[in-house]
C-alpha cells in the first residue's frame, strides 16, 4: 500500500479494494467499508454545500461514538479540520472554542444545550442525505489541518494542537510496521474524540484495513465490565492507560491479543501480569506530535519498563540544556521531530515559537522539533526510558493536565486567596489530583462542594481534583514563596462538603457508607454526602458498580449510579430493586472492621 496523501485517501483505498469487509462494528449495527464511504461521501457533499474546505475547522458533536468516524471521515472529504466539542465539556469551555474560529458544527441531539448561542450552521448526523454517486473532491493535502485538539495549557487556558494530515498517515504506517498487518484487527474503540488516543485507534483499524469496534454509550467502562464487553465484540486489539488496564481481570481475561499500555508511567507489574499473555506494547508521545512518538513490545525485566524506540518517521533526540546530545545512559530532555510534528497551537504565536524549535541535527531546510519537557535516558539497547519532568505538568489516568490551568481557575473563586495544585498517592488508591486551597481572611473554610462546583463550569471533569484541602493560608518560605514542601498531606477525615454528617441508617445505608470509606479511604462517610464531593472518580464509580453488583446482586449503571449520587438514594434504589436478600450482614461487619484498623491507623 502506498502512504501518501490525506488520511480518509487511506480510508478510501481501503473500501475500493475491501468493500464488504466491516469497517464499523456496533451493538446493533455492522457498516461495511462501502456503506461508511458512500455515507460519509454525501455528508461531505452537504458540508461543502455549507462551504467546508481547506482549512476550515468544523465541529463535532456526537450523541453515541458510532457517529463519530462517520463525521470525521466527512469532514476530512470535504477537505475540511474537526474539533470535538464533547460531550462532557462545559458549555463556556465549548463557547470559547467556538468563538470565532468554528463555522459549522456537525451535531446530534444537543441535549446538554453547549450550541445555545451559537450563529453558525448546524449540520445533522441522525437526518443524513441520501448518498451520491463519487465523493466531492475537498482540495485537502498533505500539508493541510485535519484536527485541533484543545489541552490543558499552562497559562491558564487551553492550548489548540494543530495536527495535519501528513502526520495521521505517518501514524497509520508507523502503526502497521510496530503491529504487523492490521487487516483483521478488531480495535475495540475506547477512547473519547476530544483524546488524541482516539485517532490512534482510528489508525490502526480504518485507515489499515480492519474494523473499529465501538464501545456502548452507557459510561464508562473498566474492569470485569471492560472485559465482557471486549469478549462481546470479540476485540484483539486495545489501547488505554495503565490505570485502566490494571482493573482487567486477570482470572477472566479478555479476549485481546495485543494490549498497548500509554498516557502515563507503566509500572513494572503489569509487564509482569499481561507480558506472558498477549503481545504487550508500551508507547508515549505528546498530543504535539500526532500521538505517538515511540513504542515497544515489554517483557520483564529489571528496572522501569522503557517506552521503547522511535516509530517509523519519527526522530527522537535526548538534549542538555544547550540542545547537544547527551551520552547514552545520561538523562537529558526529549526532542521529537519528523513527520508527526505538529503545526503548532492555535492563535498561540510566542507559545509556538517556544515549543516548537527549529531542527539544526537533520539538516533538513525548515525542520523543527517540539520540545516536549520529558526526560528520558537512552538504555544500551536503544530503547528510551521516561524520567520525569522538567516542570510541573502532570499525567493522570491518561491525561495531561497543567498545574496553572487549575490554579488560576481555583483563584479566581472569590473567596480563595492562593491554590496550589499537585498529585498524590495513597497505598491502595490511584494517583489523584489534589488541590491546596487557601483562604484566609475570607469569612470562614470554603465548602469543597462549592469548589467543585465553581470549577466544573468552566473545566472537564478531569481536571477537576478529586482531593481538596481547605487551609488558613498556604504555607511560605522567607522569601514569601509557597512552600511546597511543607504542603499538608491530604488527609482521610470526611471532607468539609456545606453540609452537616447524617449518620447511616439501615443495614443498606451503613453497608454502602463502609464500601465507600473503604474504597475512598475516608474515616466516615455520611448518608447525603455526594460520592464525586468525596473525591470519587470515574474509575472509582466503576468499581463501586462491581462492588455493588458482588455484595446486592444488582448490577446498576453508570447513569444510574451517576444520579443516586448519596448513600441514601443509592440505598433507597438498592432496597426497592430485585437481589437485595444476596447482601450478607457477614460482609458488613467484615468492612466496619477494615474501616476500624484505617481509623487506628490514623490515629498513630
Amino acid at each position: 500500500m502506498t502512504w501518501v496523501g490525506c488520511a480518509h485517501e487511506a480510508f478510501e483505498r481501503w473500501a475500493a479494494r475491501t468493500p464488504d469487509r466491516v469497517a464499523v462494528s456496533c451493538a446493533d449495527e455492522e457498516i461495511t467499508y462501502r456503506e461508511l464511504d458512500d455515507r460519509a461521501g454525501a455528508l461531505a457533499a452537504e458540508l461543502r454545500a455549507r462551504g467546508v474546505g481547506p482549512e476550515v475547522v468544523v465541529g463535532v458533536l456526537a450523541d453515541h461514538p458510532s457517529q463519530l468516524p462517520l463525521a470525521v471521515l466527512a469532514i476530512w472529504k470535504a477537505g475540511g479540520a474537526y474539533v470535538p466539542l464533547g460531550p462532557g465539556l462545559p458549555a463556556n469551555r465549548v463557547a470559547a472554542i467556538l468563538a470565532d474560529r468554528v463555522r459549522v458544527v456537525l451535531a446530534g441531539a444537543d441535549e446538554a444545550g453547549v450550541l445555545s448561542g451559537y450563529t453558525g450552521d448546524v449540520v445533522s448526523l441522525t437526518a443524513l442525505p441520501r448518498p451520491a454517486s463519487g465523493s466531492p473532491r475537498g482540495g485537502a493535502g498533505p500539508g493541510h489541518l485535519a484536527y485541533v485538539l484543545f489541552t490543558s495549557g499552562s497559562t491558564g487556558t487551553p492550548k489548540g494542537v494543530l495536527v495535519e494530515h501528513a502526520g495521521v498517515v505517518n501514524l497509520a504506517r508507523a502503526l502497521r510496521r510496530l503491529y504487523g498487518d492490521l487487516e483483521q484487527a478488531r480495535v475495540f474503540q475506547f477512547a473519547p474524540l476530544t483524546f488524541d488516543a482516539w485517532v490512534w485507534e482510528l489508525a490502526m483499524s480504518l485507515l489499515n484495513g480492519g474494523t473499529l469496534c465501538v464501545r456502548p454509550d452507557d459510561g464508562p467502562l473498566c474492569g470485569p465490565a471492560l472485559s465482557r464487553e471486549l469478549r462481546r465484540c470479540s476485540a484483539t486489539h486495545l489501547s488505554a492507560s495503565p490505570s485502566l488496564l490494571a482493573t482487567l481481570p486477570v482470572e477472566d481475561p479478555p479476549p485481546v491479543t495485543t494490549l498497548t499500555a500509554g498516557g502515563e508511567a507503566l509500572p513494572a507489574s503489569l509487564v509482569e501480569r499481561w507480558a506472558p499473555r498477549v503481545r504487550f506494547f508500551n508507547a508515549y508521545g505528546p498530543t504535539e506530535c500526532t500521538v505517538g512518538a515511540t513504542a515497544g513490545r515489554c517483557h520483564h525485566r529489571p528496572g522501569r519498563p522503557p517506552i521503547g524506540t522511535p516509530l517509523d518517521g519519527v526522530e527522537v533526540h535526548v538534549l542538555d540544556d544547550q540542545g547537544h546530545p547527551v551520552a547514552a545512559g545520561e538523562t537529558g530532555e526529549v526532542y521529537i521531530g519528523g513527520a508527526g510534528v505538529a503545526r503548532g497551537y492555535l492563535d498561540l504565536p510566542a507559545v509556538t515559537a517556544a515549543r516548537f524549535v527549529p531542527d539544526r541535527l537533520s539538516g533538513r531546510p525548515g525542520a523543527r522539533l517540539y520540545r516536549t519537557g520529558d526526560l528520558a535516558r537512552r538504555l544500551p539497547d536503544g530503547n528510551l526510558e521516561f524520567r520525569g519532568r522538567t516542570d510541573r505538568q502532570l499525567k493522570i489516568r491518561g491525561y495531561r493536565i497543567e498545574p496553572a490551568e487549575v490554579e488560576q481557575a481555583l483563584c479566581r473563586h472569590p473567596r480563595v486567596t492562593g491554590a496550589v495544585v499537585g498529585a498524590h498517592e495513597r497505598p491502595g488508591m490511584d494517583r489523584r489530583l489534589v488541590a491546596w486551597v487557601g483562604t484566609a481572611a475570607t469569612g470562614g473554610s470554603v465548602p469543597v462542594s462549592e469548589l467543585r462546583e465553581f470549577l466544573s463550569a468552566d473545566m472537564p471533569d478531569h481536571l477537576i481534583p478529586s482531593i481538596f484541602v481547605v487551609l488558613p493560608r498556604l504555607p511560605l518560605t522567607a522569601h514569601g514563596k509557597v512552600d511546597h514542601a511543607a504542603l499538608p498531606a491530604p488527609e482521610r477525615t470526611r471532607p468539609s462538603l456545606g453540609h452537616r454528617y447524617v449518620e447511616p441508617r439501615g443495614t443498606t445505608q451503613r453497608g454502602l457508607a463502609l464500601m465507600w470509606s473503604e474504597l475512598l479511604l475516608l474515616d466516615r462517610v455520611g448518608a447525603d454526602d455526594d460520592f464525586h464531593s468525596l473525591g470519587g472518580t470515574s474509575l472509582d464509580l466503576l468499581r463501586l458498580q462491581e462492588e455493588i453488583t458482588a455484595r446486592w446482586g444488582v448490577r446498576l449503571s453508570a447513569a444510574e449510579l451517576l444520579s443516586a449520587r448519596t448513600v441514601r438514594r443509592l440505598a433507597a434504589r438498592l432496597d426497592d430493586g430485585p437481589g437485595r436478600d444476596r447482601y450478607q450482614d457477614r460482609d458488613l461487619g467484615r468492612r466496619a472492621e477494615s474501616l476500624r484498623l484505617l481509623q487506628r491507623r490514623r490515629r498513630r
